[in-house]
């Protein structure tokens, strides 16, 4: 699993590239309005990130979109601002 933050400081660019070229990745969770750090304890930030990482472990569905996928990397990334 892959975990983008929506920080704007992020070069978005760094993370496609991983999930472009390792296909051990199988599933891609944006995390809306959390910044550069995960666990920042803002908001619920700090719920929506142990969510979706138990999901994962427990192989259940994702509490996200699978997003962007690989097919989704170049519209994720012009759409980044």
């Amino acid at each position: 699993m892959l975990m983008i933050a929506e920080c704007s400081s992020q070069v978005r660019q760094w993370e496609t590239t991983v999930l472009a070229n390792d296909p051990a990745i199988q599933r891609t969770q944006y995390m809306p309005g959390v910044g550069h750090h995960m666990w920042n304890g803002l908001d619920d930030n700090n719920d929506r990130a142990v969510a979706v990482i138990t999901a994962f472990l427990q192989d259940k569905p994702a509490p996200l979109p699978n997003y962007p996928t690989r097919g989704e990397i170049p519209t994720f990334l012009r759409d980044q601002k």
